[in-house]
């Protein structure tokens, strides 16, 4: 699923999220995978208990994914191995289903002519073995993958400060190689110092910041407004109470409000001051991808809109990427650059908003759209409901289906003899 001409900031790549349930596996996100491009909103949505919520949570690892890899700005965040430790089952399910086959065929064989037992030992010794080395080869190649997933889930924060300690070094050199005043040296050497130290800290999974469904939960309610915000600061490092305080100060005003509300609580406030608050904790850390989960979702509707509008200025002014999770399509639509539509924990269509609405494909979107209200009496008197039947409205007895580009940059989860329908149903129009 990738445009061409325009940078990936955050890769989804074949994403599992499976919560055991006795013996069971709840597959709450079953094989996703999408790219968000820098500077682009992009809309996941489906109705409750589809997934959008664990898969945001997945991203920012408040989850360990069971499966497939989370990639930001080209370096992997979260690696699953369900996958890996399935193909390494499989095959060894495979190896002791072919070597049954052949021992039941050596058999036979030795029954049938008796003389020729050394060649047929030679002969089936020889066939074991080489699916020994098949089994071998594909065990080594999981464990191997298994190996490089565990490291990189565990260090791609270590690794990230490094490379970012690497590069204040770079920059401090060519400064204090320039620099000839010795007193100027010794107020660069202690930057330096300063600046190492935060390097030290800064962790990768800090330039990707959420926003959470609900204001009143998400937020301590024994904290004042101040130190919620000022928290990520603290973590990543900072000492200087004056900077923290303008830090703080300068993103209540980003999002609406006074610095005079920096010492008060949570609970003196209305749902939509409370989500303004989220807002400024999310984007304080200057990050670059924003997941909004339902942001608007538990606020009054007059007050949506003064927070979808809030979201599309912070878009403009600080050059933010967002995933914008939601059920309301219309609400979406206006947001949303590109957008994806969730059914049972996997992603079944995904284009334009403009292609989503002008020609949507999948049935399960068709009914999406066929229940988005207008404040039209008589558009409503005459509106008619599809209803989606996964069981009626696809066969995939002879073939299962994978996600195609079945126009360009417009995605559907379909097999083949869907496609082709969904291909006569776009030139038709």
């Amino acid at each position: 699923m990738k445009m061409e001409n325009r940078e990936v900031l955050l890769r989804v790549d074949h994403l599992e999220q499976y919560f055991k349930m006795g013996k069971r596996a709840l597959k709450a996100v079953d094989d996703v995978s999408f790219d968000i491009y820098k500077g682009e909103v992009l809309g996941l949505v489906g109705e409750s208990g589809c997934g959008k919520t664990t898969t945001g949570r997945s991203i920012i690892r408040l989850y360990d994914i069971t499966g497939g890899s989370v990639y930001f700005d080209g370096k992997r965040i979260a690696a699953g191995i369900g996958k890996y430790k399935r193909d390494i089952k499989a095959a060894k399910a495979d190896f002791k289903a072919k070597v049954k086959a052949l021992t039941d065929d050596f058999n036979a064989k030795v029954n049938q002519d008796p003389l020729s037992k050394e060649q047929l030992t030679e002969e089936y010794k020889a066939n074991v073995n080489k699916l020994e080395e098949e089994l071998h080869s594909v065990i080594s190649y999981n464990v191997e993958e298994i190996k490089k997933a565990k490291y990189d889930h565990k260090n791609c924060d270590k690794e990230f400060a490094k490379y970012e300690v690497e590069k204040v070094k770079d920059k401090y050199a060519k400064l204090l190689e320039e620099e000839t005043d010795e007193r100027k040296k010794e107020e660069l050497l202690l930057k330096q110092k300063e600046e190492v130290r935060l390097a030290k800290k800064a962790r990768i999974t800090a330039n990707i910041q959420m926003i959470f469904q609900d204001p009143i939960a998400s937020l301590d309610p024994r904290m004042t407004v101040h130190d919620i915000i000022a928290e990520g600061l603290i973590i990543r490092g900072e000492r200087d109470k004056e900077k923290i305080d303008n830090e703080v100060y300068r993103v209540l005003e980003l999002v609406g409000l006074v610095k005079e509300h920096a010492s008060r609580y949570p609970h003196e406030f209305s749902g939509g001051q409370r989500q303004r608050i989220g807002i400024a904790r999310a984007v304080i850390l200057n990050p670059q991808l924003i997941i909004a989960d339902e942001p608007v979702s538990a606020l009054d509707v007059s007050i949506q809109a003064q927070v979808i509008n809030l979201l599309n200025e912070l878009r403009d002014k600080m050059g933010l990427t967002t995933l914008f999770i939601a059920h309301d399509l219309s609400v979406v639509k206006y947001l949303s650059d590109r957008i994806a539509v969730m059914y049972f924990g996997k992603i079944v269509e995904l284009a334009s908003s403009d292609e989503l609405f002008a020609h949507p494909l999948h049935p399960y979107t068709k009914s999406l759209l066929s229940a988005i209200p207008l404040p039209d009496p008589h558009f409503e008197k005459l509106r008619k409901r599809v209803t989606y039947n996964p069981l009626a409205a696809h066969d995939y007895s002879k073939e299962g289906p994978t996600m195609r580009e079945v126009c360009k940059g417009h995605f559907v989860y379909c097999n083949s003899e869907e496609e082709a329908n969904y291909l006569k149903e776009i030139n038709g129009k």
